[in-house]
């Protein structure tokens, strides 16, 4: 009796399974045909990133290959694609596709190592320093403008108003106030970080800053401890990411370097 239960279920498993792809059958859009493995193929698409498999999924898996076919006929009709500016999009798509899939292939066979990812966290850890800081500034290019400004906000004046008005910075800084959100101080020049080390936060500095973009009255708004870099179970992902990004650069470099790379010199045009 077991065992005829267990043939039952068995069978009702198979149904299932067969059913789940009863939907979806070969079928033809202007004579050209559309294979059932096309149509699974495009599903599995969608269920491999988590994507129930449902009759509203094999619906618009049809309706998706229904269009494109249809468009590629429209295109092969009007001969699209021996004309001049298509062709170039066409190439210059192919070459895309391709130059990605030789760095694709290069990092399968390069892989980042566990060790390598710690070695390199410990040292942006380390580059990073243990404080964030959040500052204020305006950047000018005159001097005196810089006294001007900086007199101003140390007597109360609106400093975010004055950063929006006089600012030299980004327009996206500019328009934030001179805000620079949560960062390392490392990562500032160094005169424009040492302006603040001393500061409490709301304290604004007693002169004027001068670094390679100008001049800057500058704010310091907050302080505390570093939260970037802090675990390494958060930060891993991003360090493979960084070395993966330098060790194709330094690929693409040595391609560059060991080539043989010519200048060719311009058709002489002839006398008539």
């Amino acid at each position: 009796m077991r065992i005829q239960s267990l043939s039952v279920a068995a069978a009702l498993l198979v149904g299932l399974i067969t059913g789940a792809n009863a939907a979806t059958q070969d079928f033809r859009i202007n004579g050209e045909l559309i294979t059932k493995a096309q149509q699974e193929q495009l599903i599995k698409s969608y269920t491999d990133h988590g994507q129930l498999r449902t009759p509203q999924l094999e619906k618009l898996a049809k309706h998706l290959l229904k269009r494109d076919t249809l468009l590629m006929q429209e295109a092969r009709r009007l001969d699209l694609e021996n004309r001049a500016d298509v062709k170039n999009q066409i190439e210059a798509a192919r070459r895309k596709i391709l130059m990605a899939a030789v760095v694709a292939d290069w990092i399968k066979r390069h892989p980042i190592s566990e060790e390598e990812i710690r070695t390199q966290f410990q040292v942006e850890q380390e580059r990073w320093g243990d404080t964030e800081v959040q500052v204020r500034h305006i950047l000018v290019k005159d001097e005196d403008i810089a006294k001007t400004l900086l007199k101003k906000v140390r007597s109360g004046e609106d400093f975010d108003r004055l950063a929006r008005e006089y600012s030299n910075d980004t327009p996206q800084n500019k328009a934030n106030g001179g805000i620079i959100d949560w960062t390392s101080p490392n990562m500032f020049d160094k005169d424009f970080a040492d302006s603040f080390k001393k500061l409490k936060p709301g304290q604004i500095v007693k002169h004027p800053v001068q670094t390679r973009l100008g001049w800057h009255v500058i704010k310091l708004e907050g302080k505390r401890p570093a939260e970037r870099w802090r675990d390494y179970e958060t930060s891993a992902p991003l360090v493979r990411q960084l070395l993966m990004q330098r060790e194709v650069q330094t690929y693409v470099d040595r391609l560059i370097s060991e080539a043989k790379i010519e200048q060719v010199a311009p058709a002489k045009t002839k006398v008539k």
